[in-house]
Order: structure tokens, then C-alpha cells, then sequence
């Protein structure tokens, strides 16, 4: 009869015999990077400080090369008076500082609390329904203010083309999505309960806060991102005349990300950087509990090229099993 030792020998030979082909498979195309700016809640910019306005653009032009920035993304309340057009011509102005592309969210403020998208419309040129598209390698999900939430089949809709793209990540951006003490708006909710398919991002706004916060729904890393300096900094300088946002560094190989960092860029009046943290990385595992702009615990792991250290790893997880089925 065959002991112990030597069946476990011939299972590690067996191993070797099936990973040793397909490691060259295992390599991935040169990792690229490229940034993307989250800014809410501009609108005593365009009432009072058009100047700063166009700053806020301005600079982020001067980092667009530097720090590869593919998009803003800009989560509601561009204005302050939906109708005002002096500071829609501020808005406008201001965008055209920068040739980033830019992707504006309708907020409450710019809709008369989403029964009037007439300007809205005319001087962003988004739409007034949900829509999805793409930024990099995530699904972008546009979703303007609403008071309570979006019809069952407006969810299907987006769900199914979450669910059928081969991007690997989403993107959802919305105006109000979740209250100062952490509790979701019935959008909120619902988006919860029927948007996330994938590692997501959530971009939002509304709320006189700042927080960058990674949850666990449904088995998938979700990012929550509340950005608004209307009043300056949240508990520190409440100058108005301030702009910052988050600005979120996406790494990606083969049309996968693999890794997303975010930092706070301060804008006017000078131009800085907050410590940079670690909010997604591929393979590590998924939050339990909130946790607050905090980086996410690095595991040591075998580089995907280390065959000694796979085979062990293998052969730990599996032995347990096999050692079973041998007789004592």
C-alpha cells in the first residue's frame, strides 16, 4: 500500500505538471495609469468667486499631463439659483479652462430640486435621464438629484448593462446618495440593493461633509466618496472662497484595474496634495465593516511568476483534503 509520503509525492509532481505550462500565461500587458477628479457642490463659486471658478479648471489643467487626468466628474450643484444664468455662464466659463473632459451631475440647486432641467440641460449638455458610459476601464453611471428615488425598471435597465460589461469596475455618480451620519437616501438604497455587480466607486455630494469610507455589499468592494468644500474645509478653514476635490489614480493591465488610490487635491487657493491611501486593490479581500479613509490591510502574496511559492501555497490549501482520503 502506497504511504503517506509517497502520495504526496506524486501529488506535487501531478501539480508541477499542471501549473508549469500556463505560468507564461500568467503575465499581463504593462500596467497603466491615469487619474480621475471628483468635485461637488461648486455653486457659491459660480454665486461669488467666478474667479476661483476658473481656477479650480485652470488648475486642474496644469496637472492633466502630470498626473494623467482622463476625467472630472462633477456630482450636482454647479450653481447655486437654477435659473441664474449669470452664474451658468460662470459654470461654463469656468469648464472651458480645461480641455479634461467633463462629466456634470445634476444637484438639486440646478434643477429647482428636479422639476426644471432647462438649464441644466442647455449649458452642460447632459442628458435629464439616468445614463451609463465609460471612463477608462469602469462603466460610468450618471444618476441626477432625485427627492426619493428612480423607478424598478429604470434599475433594471442599468443593472443589465452593468451586469453585461467586460469592464471591470463602476463608477456611480450621483448627488445625493448618503446623509452626514452614514445612513442612505431611498436613492441610496436602492442603488445598494440593485446597482452594485461589481467593484464599484460611488461618487456624491449634497451633504457639508468629507469622507472617503470602503464598505462591503453584496460580496464587492465599494468605495464611497463625499466630497463638498462649498463651506471650505469641513471642520478646518470655512473660507467659501476654497476649492479642492478627490482625485482618484487608477492602475490597470490588460483592461483590468488592479489598483485605485485616492488623495485630496486642493486647488485655490494654492495647489496641494493629502497623503495618498490605497481604496481598491485586485485580489485583496473585501471589507467586513466601514472603514474610513483607511488603507486596505497588504497581504503578503506570491508573485504570480514565483512557481516555488505557488506550488506550496497549492499544495497547503490542498494536502488537508488529500491526507484525508488516505487510509491511517
Amino acid at each position: 500500500m502506497l504511504t503517506g509520503s509517497i502520495l504526496r509525492l506524486f501529488f506535487l509532481i501531478g501539480l508541477i505538471s499542471c501549473v508549469i505550462l500556463p505560468v507564461p500565461a500568467l503575465a499581463m500587458d504593462n500596467p497603466i495609469t491615469y487619474s480621475i477628479v471628483h468635485l461637488s457642490d461648486t455653486q457659491n463659486l459660480a454665486t461669488y468667486y467666478p474667479d476661483t471658478y476658473n481656477l479650480t479648471f485652470s488648475g486642474l489643467e496644469s496637472r492633466r499631463v502630470q498626473d494623467n487626468i482622463s476625467a472630472v466628474i462633477i456630482t450636482g450643484d454647479l450653481v447655486n439659483v437654477w435659473n441664474k444664468k449669470n452664474e451658468w455662464n460662470a459654470y461654463l466659463r469656468a469648464r472651458n479652462q480645461t480641455s479634461i473632459p467633463v462629466f456634470a451631475i445634476a444637484g438639486n440647486h440646478d434643477t429647482d430640486s428636479g422639476k426644471n432641467y432647462q438649464y441644466y440641460t442647455l449649458y452642460t449638455g447632459e442628458p435629464k435621464n439616468s445614463y451609463v458610459t465609460s471612463v477608462g476601464d469602469c462603466d460610468l453611471v450618471g444618476i441626477n438629484y432625485e427627492k426619493k428615488t428612480l423607478p424598478a425598471s429604470e434599475f433594471s435597465r442599468i443593472r443589465s448593462i452593468l451586469a453585461n460589461s467586460t469592464r471591470s469596475c463602476a463608477i456611480i455618480a450621483t448627488h445625493w446618495y448618503m446623509n452626514k451620519d452614514k445612513t442612505l437616501s431611498p436613492l441610496g438604497k436602492d442603488i445598494d440593493k440593485d446597482l452594485i455587480v461589481k467593484p464599484t466607486v460611488i461618487l456624491m455630494g449634497h451633504i457639508h461633509t468629507d469622507f472617503v469610507q470602503q464598505r462591503n455589499i453584496s460580496g464587492f468592494p465599494v468605495v464611497e466618496d463625499m466630497t463638498n468644500y462649498q463651506n471650505g474645509i469641513p471642520g478646518g478653514n470655512r473660507d467659501k472662497n476654497y476649492s479642492a476635490g478627490t482625485i482618484y489614480t487608477v492602475t490597470s493591465a490588460s483592461g483590468q484595474v488592479t489598483k485605485i488610490t485616492a488623495r485630496v487635491i486642493h486647488i485655490f487657493p494654492s495647489l496641494s496634495f493629502d497623503p495618498e491611501k490605497i481604496v481598491f486593490e485586485r485580489d485583496l479581500p473585501v471589507p467586513v465593516s466601514n472603514s474610513t479613509f483607511s488603507v486596505l490591510p497588504i497581504q503578503e502574496e506570491c508573485s504570480a511568476l514565483d512557481l516555488s511559492c505557488g506550488l506550496q501555497a497549492l499544495a497547503e490549501q490542498n494536502w488537508s483534503f488529500i491526507s484525508s482520503l488516505i487510509p491511517g
